[in-house]
């Protein structure tokens, strides 16, 4: 069940939030539990298989959460340890134990055989969620919470599919907030007018690109036009599929009562790689930063030592999101842009002269056609194809295009190159009302839309989730739900 499903719209999330508001005035540990049997419903209902996986997941790390909690302080470390083996032991085999195997077959010339591994789906987000929790918990920055509480922080519905991946400071103290139980005209409005931004960014944007990708990336050689086209659509639909699904979860979550973080800010309009990583998979990129890429040391041994922990950082990035070597030669390049960007910086030096608006403009274009370039290997089925492809963006093989693309479908990727450059995004048309989002870095747009609960926005809305809807002629996974 995805949430651009007429199960979900119709079925599901209405008797979630009845059940959820009608218990919340009554009590809100029922309410609470309410929530958790919806989300563990919600994910099996993917595959029942999974549901044993994700509560082994959520008990053996509550366990080790109790256990840091009771030891002495020369024990906490070590089962901050065992928890965090355990963690990526279960993601280990469950995701890269087939690409491990099939990487030691390539390598030797044996032929092991793969295992028969159920893949769950979105295993990296609670994996990690929890990780985060563990850690923060060995260092007495979390206070103390019972086991359903946690239970519904791991397994709460609007994040388990794709993101973003939670913090225990962003939710926990939320669900202790007993006024959150409570139905709010005010949450409601803002929740639909957001879950209606996002289907309509999922079903009529990305899933009209998909056969451009399809047929881009499904062709021996494409020629120029073809490899150019097909990596900008594919750019623009995982751009609408990931900002759609990030808006729809926000959304769901508003109605709810809860305000789980952004997680996308027009990453396009980003004038270096590192302001990219400030704008896409917000939450990943905090992770990674304050758990991986800090503990490594940073920036703290010169810059060596940076170069060295950035690359790292990138390249467990991507294998995170996935466990194919495209994944890895993505986050390798993701690390050697910031890599060079920062050695630029460093030869510049700290008093250079703020860049003018040409050399913003050309920065924003340069980090765009690198993080495009790079999508390439993401988008790939394996290192060959992507190889192909930057044969074709570079004119090797042949300039004629060669895919059977409908003006219509020509002007799609054009609309979407103009509302992800030109546009405010749903960040800003928000923060404008509220104030929600202190931490949204301030991107160019063509004019300010300003969101207000008024009639005007009320048809709007209802008009754009109609046509959403109307356009639902069959649910598609969303792309971050393989990660």
């Amino acid at each position: 069940m995805v949430f651009s499903s007429f199960n979900f719209i119709f079925f599901f999330l209405p008797l979630t939030l009845a059940g959820f508001f009608l218990l919340g005035r009554r009590n809100t540990d029922w309410a609470a539990g309410w929530l958790l049997l919806a989300s563990l419903v919600f994910y099996s209902s993917w595959n029942y298989k999974y549901l044993p996986i994700i509560a082994l997941s959520i008990i053996g790390n509550y366990l080790a959460y109790r256990g840091i909690l009771r030891a002495a302080e020369s024990r906490k470390k070590v089962w901050l340890v065992g928890a965090i083996v355990f963690n990526i032991a279960l993601l280990g085999y469950f995701k890269y134990a087939n690409f491990f195997i099939s990487s030691v077959n390539s390598l030797t010339g044996e032929d092991l055989h793969l295992l028969d591994v159920l893949l769950p789906i979105g295993i990296s987000f609670f994996t990690f969620t929890q990780i985060s929790f563990l850690v923060d918990a060995r260092h007495g920055k979390v206070e103390e919470v019972g086991i359903g509480r946690y239970a519904l922080f791991a397994s709460y519905f609007p994040y388990i599919v794709a993101g973003p991946v939670l913090h225990h400071k962003d939710m926990i103290p939320q669900f202790a907030d007993r006024h959150n139980y409570l139905p709010s005209a005010n949450n409601f409005a803002v929740g639909i007018t957001l879950f209606a931004f996002g289907l309509a960014k999922k079903i009529l944007i990305a899933d009209n690109l998909v056969p451009v990708v399809n047929a881009a990336f499904a062709a021996d050689n494409p020629d120029l036009l073809s490899a150019w086209l097909g990596l900008f659509a594919y750019s623009f639909q995982l751009y609408f599929d990931f900002s759609g699904y990030s808006d729809m979860a926000i959304g769901v979550s508003r109605m709810l009562g809860f305000q789980i973080p952004f997680n996308f800010d027009s990453p396009y309009k980003a004038a270096s790689v590192s302001e990219f990583w400030l704008r896409w998979h917000i939450s990943l990129s905090r992770f990674l930063r304050n758990y991986l890429y800090i503990p490594l040391g940073g920036n703290r041994h010169g810059q060596l030592a940076r170069y060295r922990n950035l690359l790292l950082t990138m390249l467990l990035g991507g294998l995170w999101h996935g466990a194919n070597w495209t994944f890895v030669i993505w986050g390798g390049l993701h690390g050697l842009y910031l890599c060079i960007q920062h050695g630029w910086q460093s030869f510049a030096g700290p008093d250079r002269q703020p860049p003018g608006k040409l050399v913003v403009f050309l920065n924003r274009v340069l980090t765009f056609l690198a993080v495009m370039l790079a999508w390439c290997f993401f988008r790939a089925p394996d290192v060959d194809a992507a190889l192909q492809t930057l044969s074709g963006l570079a004119g090797l093989n042949g300039l004629s295009a060669g895919l059977a693309i409908t003006p219509w479908e020509y002007g799609l990727v054009a609309l979407s190159a103009l509302i992800a450059f030109l546009m405010p995004n749903t960040n800003e048309i928000f923060l404008y009302f509220e104030n929600r989002y202190p931490n949204a870095l301030a991107s160019f747009s063509l004019w300010r839309l300003q969101w207000r609960p008024s009639l005007g926005w009320g048809l709007v809305t209802g008009i754009i989730l109609v046509i959403a809807i109307l356009g639902m002629d069959r649910p598609t996974d969303f792309i971050y739900a393989q990660f």
